[in-house]
């Protein structure tokens, strides 16, 4: 007998529709799953045996063949199992479905239910493709019911799931509905968008919950390095932070999260989309916090910008409307620093594999630490850098001029002075900072429609307003340091930012002077540029 089903499988952030068909006819035992399966589907029939055998059910001795459908479409995980583990149960008649019913989820081998990666966009894709009904894992039922427009059906077991399909009356198990509308378009074959979000106003929960880090008050000292931060969060700019070893450069890093306002709904829906596609657990609620992600330095090219067998996101992509932030810069491998520059330039990358592509947003901020040389010292003038000055230079020369040249801001941090650290006067909090980073965003979006770092060509120069004495001053700033056109497009994106914080309508030339105070002069070294 034939039995068809429809569940979904992921392709980048995408989640796409699958027919599966199981064909259970006579002749010799045997198990074939057809359709471009990836090894955890194949590896599906051993699963598909046991949670069978072990749920009350009689593994049928016969030919099964398992089609699926669409063929050319390479499937991977281990969404399918509870699709093609009831569709061997309806196919010999063990099972009757009424309806018309989507399952997803992955079977053990006592018949649980677990959840899988990215059911919030596979969800999503069957709501668009007008599916009425679909049985999830009881664990994933929340980030299930994030897609709207779908009655969402928990179970625990392939036993309570065949129980399901048998239920004509709608509405068992059902989850409390939700609607939202997804980012991306929805073909009816379910051809991707990127996803779905949730309610307005719901809270972070789940593995998104938001961690803050350190309070800024905890940072003594490092004046113009706190002003550096509150800059380049302001507007959304790359910031590079150079010192010796204990000045404070990761633990200013550490407190972005505490001066960085909520997602928007636009904004969380997507990270939602990609939280659930990293499968570190299940959503029960929307993201709302902005990601920070501090990847260690000997993370590959692939984990960095993504792809792999499954094209998935990397580094750049969870870090989305976010911060990434890199410590210990020059010690990451040439390569993957290379690889950041489209992705700072796009906000997007694209991942092209054999008979594969896919494009993940990277609209991400990057935050950078580094020393100013091999052990740490350069710079400080007190004789305790031993390093030779072609190790320096060589050190330095691990970030190409190219990606530096992409950096808005660089800030030197000197060591802390004793008395600075025990004495000084409490600094401003978090609290004080993250308010007038929140408010200079606010007057970008609702002046501009986007941050000061994705300002370019015209629209930066309307957005300066800059008069004939401020043009001058800034090409005398440019010629003097020996900028290329993005590094003075740079140095005006930077002096807008000053100028919003400021709560100034134009940009001056006090506005310009700091801009270019925390720009790395071209071809010179960090040690040598920010020191003095």
């Amino acid at each position: 007998m034939l039995a068809s089903l429809l569940s979904a499988t992921l392709y980048g952030l995408e989640g796409r529709p699958i027919r599966v068909e199981v064909d259970v006819a006579p002749g010799l035992p045997g198990f074939t799953i057809v359709g471009l399966a990836d090894t955890a589907l194949q590896e599906a029939r051993e699963r598909v045996r046991g949670a069978i055998r072990n749920s009350g059910y009689e593994y049928p001795p016969r030919r099964i063949t398992v089609n699926l459908a669409p063929a050319e479409l390479r499937k991977s995980g281990a969404s399918l199992d509870l699709a093609i583990a009831l569709g061997i149960l309806v196919g010999s008649e063990q099972v009757a479905a009424n309806g018309r019913w989507a399952v997803l989820g992955e079977l053990s081998l006592g018949g649980e239910l677990r959840a899988v990666p990215g059911l919030l966009p596979m969800v999503a894709a069957l709501a668009r493709r007008r599916v009425g009904r679909v049985v999830v894992p009881a664990e994933g039922a929340d980030e299930a019911g994030l897609a709207g427009g779908i009655e969402v059906v928990a179970a625990s077991s392939l036993a309570e799931a065949a129980m399901v399909l048998r239920e004509s009356r709608r509405g068992r198990g059902r989850t409390r509905p939700r609607r939202v509308e997804l980012a991306g378009d929805g073909a009816a074959d379910g051809a991707a968008g990127a996803g779905d979000g949730a309610a307005e106003g719901a809270s972070v929960g789940g593995p998104a919950a938001v961690t803050f880090g350190p309070d800024l008050v905890e940072v003594r000292g490092q004046a113009e390095a706190r002003r550096a931060l509150e800059l380049a969060l302001a507007g959304g700019h790359g910031l590079v932070m150079v010192g010796p070893p204990g000045s404070g450069k990761t633990l200013l890093a550490r407190t972005v999260p505490s001066l960085l306002p909520p997602l928007d709904d636009d904004e969380a829906r997507l990270a939602s989309i990609i939280a659930s596609v990293s499968g570190t657990a299940p959503l029960r609620d929307l993201v709302r916090g902005r990601p920070f992600r501090s990847p260690h330095h000997t993370i590959s090219y692939a984990a960095m910008v993504g792809g792999g067998p499954h094209l998935s996101p990397g580094e750049v992509t969870l870090a989305n409307d976010g911060v990434l932030f890199l410590d210990e810069l020059p010690e990451f491998d040439r390569a993957t620093l290379e690889a950041l520059r489209q992705p700072l330039e796009d906000g997007q990358v694209s991942i092209a594999r054999v008979g594969r592509a896919a494009v993940f947003p990277s609209r991400f901020q990057l935050i950078a630490a580094m020393n100013p040389c091999p052990c740490g010292h350069a710079g400080e003038g007190d004789g305790r850098c031993r390093c030779p000055s072609a190790a320096v230079d060589r050190y330095a020369g691990r970030i190409s001029g190219p990606l530096r040249d992409r950096i808005d801001l660089w800030v030197h941090m000197p060591r802390v002075r004793p008395e600075e650290y025990v004495g000084a006067a409490t600094p401003e909090d978090s609290a004080v900072v993250a308010a007038r980073v929140a408010a200079a965003r606010g007057r970008q979006f609702e002046n501009r429609g986007c941050s000061n770092s994705r300002l370019s060509g015209r629209a930066l120069r309307a957005a300066c307003r800059l008069g004939t004495v401020e043009q001058n001053h800034a090409i005398r700033l440019a010629d003097l340091e020996g900028w290329s056109a993005r590094g003075t497009e740079r140095l005006l994106r930077v002096a807008r930012t000053v100028a919003d914080l400021a709560g100034s309508e134009e940009v001056g030339g006090s506005h310009l002077d700091e801009a270019a105070r925390f720009r790395s002069p071209s071809g010179r070294r960090p040690d040598m540029a920010l020191v003095g």
